[in-house]
Parts: structure tokens; C-alpha cells; sequence
């Protein structure tokens, strides 16, 4: 489904919020709710409602603006090849999306560490109007591509508090930070040296801040504490963070992800865009295209769209069908 790919993302992001408040300035709001009052916040505003900031929603109109617009960027491509009711709810994920951008980046900006920049806001939903940009992975976002990468822009130099990386000057990680520490700006350590995972993260997400803010150094993941090395193909492993760049875990070793056709245990095992078709429920499958419109399902990952599938109280049985959704086919 060729969509610019961060609106397709929130259905299935968690909000991991810092596990302290953040008292945003300019009205904006705190960062610290739970992932329940977010999810339902997104499903309030997947009602129908129209996108578009509203100036009752508090917070820097600054901010709001360039996360609506940047969330409603390829609206005039969706009206030509969105049913009313898709576009309906496609428009509601999109405020859904705003809302949470625009909390993630006033909680970036709350300590006055780091800075807004307008142009590149400005530079960045031009961009984003321009062309469709395709989902690139699972954790895929706009703040990972230029020139919206450069949207905040940390101030803290080396030695300096921080609470989260983006807070950081180009290239420093914040190490170190807990509930009521401050960390501190650092270059991303190695092997065996301490380490801070971001504090939250669904636009503003640990992969898009690590392009600029590695959490180690080349070599090195952080597993919530520490550096680790990273582990080669062929060797075993629990998650795709520890294996070498360029390698995810798959069926528990790491490899490049495979390919259409290649064995599988889960969708992740596999290459992105596709899944894993385990017939009739078997522990192993085979990485397959995602299905067309017309076939049968028994999830939307199946899906190039999403599986309808029947309602039990309707007197129907049996898997789903594939429909397509935005002109996913």
C-alpha cells in the first residue's frame, strides 16, 4: 500500500512515556500519560473527525501546526484513491498521530535544552506534500528522513544534564538518566560501558534519535543498561537490536531477513512488506506477498489492505476476506 508510511504505523505503536512527568512550558502538555489514555485519545479522534490543529487543544501552536500538517501532508493524494469511509478513518489516525507528535516534541523542548527549528519544520512538510513516501520498516518515521531529522536540534554540550538523547548536541547520547536524575551528555559508549535507552518514543522514536544520537558506539547496542556487542550472522539471539547493522533475528539466529519464500516462524522473520503463510497453523511457514484483495485471511497482516472478517453474531464462519484499503490492492 503505497502510503506515506508513519499514519500506517500508530495502529500497532506503543507510547512509552518517561516514567516521570514532564512539565512542558507554553501550556503544552505533560508526556506522561499511560498507554491506555493514548490509545484512547487516537481511537476518539479515528471517529471521523476532520485533521487540522484546533487552537482549544492547548500547547504551542508552533508545534501543533508543523505535527498536523506533516500528519495531513498527503491528504489530496488519499481523497483520489480512498473510499469515504477509509479516508474518514485515515484522517482520524492522522490526528490521532499529531497529537502524539506534537507531545513528543514539546517534551523534547520542555527543558529548554533543546530548540525548535521552523525552517526545517517548514522544509519538511513541503517534503512530505511533495512525494509519497513509503513505509520503510516497522519503525519506520518521518523524523528519520531529511530534512525533518533536523526539526529539534539538542543544545547540551559534552558533561552537560540531559534527560533524554535529542536534548544532546549532534553525535552525544545522554547516559545515565532515572526518575529525578538528570543523565549526561556523553559520546555513545562502548562495550561493557553504561548505557540509556530513550525514554519514549512513537514519532520521536529510539531509531529515528539514534540516527544522530547513538545510543553506543559502532559495534555496540544498549540492552536497557549496558553496551553489548553486537552478534554476528549465523550466531544466536532473543531480539534484531543485538545482532550486526543489516541483520535481524530470525527463527533465533542472526540473518538478513529472509527473503519471499525463505523459512519463517513469524511476519518479523521475514523481509518487510512481507508474512509468514504458516498453513494450517504449523509452528514454521514460508515468507509470502501479502495477499490481494478477494483472498482469504485470517488477519490484516495477511493483507496488502486489511482482512474482514465476519462477525460471529452474523451467522458467518470461517477466515476473512483480503479488501483493500487507500488503493492497497
Amino acid at each position: 500500500m503505497k502510503r506515506v508510511f508513519f499514519v500506517v504505523l500508530l495502529p500497532f505503536a506503543c507510547h512509552n512515556a518517561p516514567d516521570e512527568p514532564v512539565a512542558a512550558r507554553d501550556g503544552a502538555p505533560a508526556v506522561s500519560a499511560p498507554t491506555g489514555e493514548v490509545g484512547a485519545d487516537i481511537a476518539a479522534s479515528s471517529s471521523g473527525a476532520a485533521s487540522g490543529a484546533s487552537p482549544s487543544e492547548g500547547g504551542r501552536s508552533d508545534l501543533r501546526e508543523f505535527c498536523f500538517d506533516a500528519f495531513g501532508a498527503d491528504i489530496e493524494r488519499l481523497k483520489g484513491v480512498c473510499s469515504a469511509e477509509d479516508l474518514s478513518f485515515t484522517q482520524g489516525m492522522e490526528r490521532g498521530a499529531a497529537k502524539l507528535c506534537s507531545t513528543d516534541v514539546a517534551a523534547a523542548l520542555s527543558r529548554g535544552r533543546a530548540t525548535f527549528d521552523p525552517d526545517a519544520a517548514r522544509s519538511c512538510v513541503e517534503m512530505l506534500r511533495s512525494k509519497a513516501m513509503v513505509q520503510s520498516s516497522e519503525t519506520d518515521t518521518f523524523f528519520a528522513h531529511s530534512p525533518c531529522d533536523r526539526v529539534l536540534l539538542g543544545t547540551q554540550a559534552e558533561g552537560a544534564a540531559c534527560r533524554f538523547s535529542v536534548e544532546c548536541r549532534e553525535g552525544l547520547a545522554c547516559v545515565g538518566y532515572r526518575s529525578g536524575v538528570d543523565g549526561v551528555c556523553k559520546k555513545p559508549p562502548g562495550a561493557g560501558e553504561a548505557c540509556s535507552e530513550q525514554a519514549y518514543g512513537t514519532i520521536l522514536n529510539a531509531s529515528a534519535v539514534a540516527l544522530h544520537h547513538p545510543p553506543c558506539a559502532r559495534g555496540a547496542w544498549c540492552d536497557r543498561t549496558t553496551c553489548r556487542p553486537r552478534t554476528p550472522a549465523g550466531k544466536t539471539c532473543t531480539r534484531s537490536d543485538a545482532c550486526d547493522e543489516g541483520l535481524v533475528c530470525t527463527v533465533g539466529k542472526c540473518a538478513v531477513a529472509a527473503p519471499k519464500g525463505g523459512a519463517c516462524s513469524t511476519s518479523q522473520d521475514c523481509s518487510f512488506g512481507l508474512w509468514c503463510d504458516r498453513r494450517g497453523g504449523a509452528s514454521a511457514g514460508k515468507c509470502a506477498s501479502k495477499r490481494e484483495a478477494g483472498q482469504p485471511c485470517t488477519s490484516n497482516d495477511d493483507c496488502k489492505g486489511r482482512c474482514d472478517i465476519p462477525k460471529a453474531d452474523a451467522g458467518s464462519s470461517g477466515p476473512g476476506r483480503c479488501v483493500p484499503v487507500c488503493g492497497s490492492g
